[in-house]
């Protein structure tokens, strides 16, 4: 259609509304698609690593070496394999922990470098990557020498964490490494351990895990430790950073596409009113009313299409280095990218499918009128809002009635400003608030109910005297008797122990001669003091029922704490049993009698080496939330500026300075602006509880919700700073208007 030449035109005269609607569309594909290629990806490489490289079904270390394993596979229909593993201090500080090289279950699936040949080590990337390991360096090991032979990944290490109990992995001082059975025997050193993968998919997991454990009781054979693939962070954590993107490429995306909405709308609705004449008259010349709606749909489709292809390739192009960003943190091999068309489609259509619908409810609504009610220009609303009516504005002064009235007469505009201002400073306040918290949880809360720097848990009951400077302690894993998949820690620790501190609501100590149970679980367990829970050792299947006294706030661990007399009585072991030991001092022991060690200060390095990816992280969301913030307040200014401007050339006529006028326009939106930034603290608040909380049985602990005062008022500095850059761009708008302006409407 010939009116279709002005649509180029009317885009250029209000070139800030259309282009930043652009961006937003820009950046909301550009999230969805990286994010849901993302996720794609990432549960596509590692169901495919899981199942050609034999991921077990649980890991258990027994007493005395395991007999029959052949029989017992042939039995239970499963694969057993026995390993060998050893710690090994490669440098002061720095462990590897060697397995040898696994045929059956948990094979090494090598990502660079070849198959091991003798004398030769496997090492996991990241390990190799913090501490400049080469393929081809040679290491040394128990005075042997190993040349590195390639990099492998684990598929029940695929978050090599050093200790069941950590949350963060540290590349810097722990890794993983596979050498040959072979090379492991002449090294004379190491713990057995098996793995066991149950073949029969039909019967469910935990009937055959029982019977296989009912088996071993049979035979006296006890089991020190068993843990199942769903309890093995080493695994799951996956799974919990895969369900955080996941609900990412749909939260993120959809919001700033509403966001656009909204703003589209505005400018249609304030596009039709300005051509209110120009449509009507169309309508006398004959033109349909689908005609004109078509034209005007237009609008919206260009910036839709053309926002969702720049989007849709920027995040298709930025899935590479973000797979290898989540490669790097997990250590999952690539076997290749797949891209997901539907996807794509997806990402194409919303941006479409959202503008289109709003932009078609919106022009239904005002090209109801009749060709004369348009040229009249009739159907413009004259009339005053419900908001202005009830303010008295007459008690104030000029300036500042005219500042309230500039907000109050489009309450579309307002509300459209008042949700972005509110949108970008809960982006910006997410970064700050959740590094406060993590920081919160990973230092203080630890260690202020942790005393001890150094823990050491044997792969046999100890009933010798303690060493002087130690304090024992006997821990087992058990599960609810209702529910076998919901696991936890309990542990037996001195009825005065100086390095458990579990604090109550009022930050008072809980004394230890008690049973105790940390706030994650009794959040998952729904537990309260006074409750009875009934409890199933996962080692040897026996019950039991543990009334619980008390629940501390400790925000790390699920477990329950009672006196070692207690436990060891509860599971009829001598008295004087233990399994563990706690101390401020390394201690000399020998490695074949451990089933792990852990110091606190590896675990706050470790934390450390967390904070770093998180606070480059709040740059980048920084970043989107500056240039949302700075888009929604531009355009809204620009859009006053736009309907204001026959009162901006009068004003200029009466004498008024250029400052004067730029403060009663701009300054205008300085109360909506901090509403907006105060409304997104709450808002805020309470979506990370209900975020941390939905991580609580993932995660095995609970985050607190932590506010720095001085983020707080940094993020309102950054928004106010965005303010004052967005009334900077908008001044050139104001100075250009001419007194003539005036003028010319008088004529029209």
């Amino acid at each position: 259609m010939v009116i279709n030449k002005k649509i180029k035109r009317t885009i250029l005269e209000n070139k800030s509304q259309y282009i930043g609607s652009l961006i937003l569309i820009i950046i909301s594909c550009l999230l969805f698609t990286m994010f849901n290629q993302l996720a794609q990806n990432m549960s596509y490489i590692t169901s495919t690593f899981i199942t050609d490289y034999k991921q077990e079904d649980a890991s258990f270390i027994t007493s005395s070496p395991l007999d029959g394993i052949l029989d017992l596979e042939d039995k239970f229909n499963a694969t057993i394999e026995e390993s060998l593993i050893l710690d090994y201090n490669f440098t002061e500080g720095k462990v590897i922990r060697l397995f040898s090289e696994n045929t059956k279950v948990n094979i090494p699936a090598i990502v660079e470098g070849h198959k091991l040949n003798k004398k030769e080590i496997l090492l996991d990337p990241s390990f190799a990557n913090a501490n400049k390991l080469n393929i081809g360096d040679d290491i040394i090991i128990l005075n042997d020498t190993f040349k590195i032979a390639g990099y492998m990944s684990l598929p029940n290490y695929i978050y090599p964490l050093k200790s069941e109990s950590d949350i963060i992995s540290d590349p810097n001082n722990f890794g993983i490494g596979v050498i040959s059975k072979e090379d492991f025997l002449s090294l004379g050193k190491g713990n057995l351990s098996y793995s066991i993968k149950f073949n029969d998919l039909k019967t469910p997991l935990d009937k055959q895990s029982n019977e296989f454990r009912n088996q071993l009781k049979d035979k006296n054979i006890f089991l020190v430790n068993w843990t199942d693939i769903s309890d093995n962070k080493r695994v799951t954590y996956v799974t919990t950073k895969m369900d955080g993107i996941n609900q990412m490429s749909i939260a993120a995306p959809v919001a700033i596409l509403i966001l656009t909405c909204i703003l589209v709308g505005i400018v249609m609705l304030r596009l039709i009113n300005n051509e209110s004449i120009i449509i009507g008259t169309l309508y006398a010349q004959g033109y349909r009313k689908y005609e004109i709606r078509n034209h005007y749909m237009l609008y919206p489709l260009i910036i839709g299409i053309i926002g969702g292809i720049i989007g849709t390739f920027l995040g298709t192009l930025a899935l590479r280095p973000m797979l290898s960003l989540m490669v790097s943190f997990f250590n999952i091999p690539v076997s290749q990218i797949k891209f997901n068309f539907f996807y794509i489609f997806l990402s194409l259509l919303l941006p479409n499918l959202f503008l289109g619908i709003s932009s078609l409810f919106i022009l239904n609504k005002e090209l109801k009128h009749s060709p004369l009610e348009l040229m009249r220009g009739d159907m413009k609303d004259s009339k005053i809002n419900f908001i202005e009516r009830k303010l008295k504005l007459n008690k104030f002064k000029f300036d500042t009635k005219f500042k309230i009235r500039q907000q109050l007469r489009s309450l579309s505009r307002l509300t459209f400003l008042l949700l972005g201002v509110t949108a970008a400073s809960m982006l910006l306040l997410f970064g700050l608030t959740e590094k406060t918290s993590v920081d919160y949880l990973l230092r203080d809360s630890i260690k202020e109910a942790y005393k001890f720097q150094y823990e050491y848990i044997f792969n046999k009951v100890q009933t010798e005297n303690a060493r002087e400077g130690t304090e024992v302690f006997h821990v087992s894993t058990f599960t609810l008797k209702s529910d076998y998949k919901t696991s936890f820690v309990i542990s037996g620790i001195e009825s005065d122990s100086e390095y458990i501190w579990l604090m109550d609501k009022n930050k008072q100590r809980i004394t230890p001669n008690q049973v105790i149970m940390t706030r994650p679980l009794a959040l998952r367990l729904k537990v309260k003091p006074g409750d009875t829970v009934q409890v199933v050792n996962k080692f040897d299947l026996n019950e039991y029922s543990i009334r619980i006294d008390k629940v501390s706030e400790s925000y790390f661990g699920e477990y329950i704490f009672m006196p070692i007399y207690q436990y060891n009585s509860m599971i009829n072991a001598t008295l004087d049993s233990y399994n563990g030991l706690w101390s401020n001092k390394k201690l000399d022991i020998e490695e074949n009698l451990l089933y792990s060690s852990t110091g606190l200060e590896d675990s706050t390095k470790a934390f450390e080496t967390l904070l770093q990816p998180i606070t480059s992280t709040i740059g980048v969301i920084a970043v989107i939330a500056f240039i949302i913030g700075l888009i929604v307040i531009y355009v809204v200014t620009s859009m006053m500026i736009e309907e204001n401007k026959i009162n901006i050339s009068l004003m200029k006529v009466f004498g008024y300075k250029d400052k004067e006028v730029n403060s009663l326009i701009l300054n205008s939106s300085t109360a909506i602006v901090i509403i907006g930034y105060l409304l997104a603290i709450p808002i805020l608040l309470s979506t990370l509880r209900a975020w941390f909380d939905s991580l609580t049985t993932s995660l095995h602990m609970t985050m607190p919700v932590k506010v720095n005062v001085l983020f707080i008022i940094l993020g309102l500095v950054i928004v106010l700073l965005i303010y004052e850059l967005s009334k900077l761009l908008s001044r050139k708008k104001i100075n250009k208007i001419s007194m003539s302006e005036a003028l010319k409407a008088t004529v029209e």
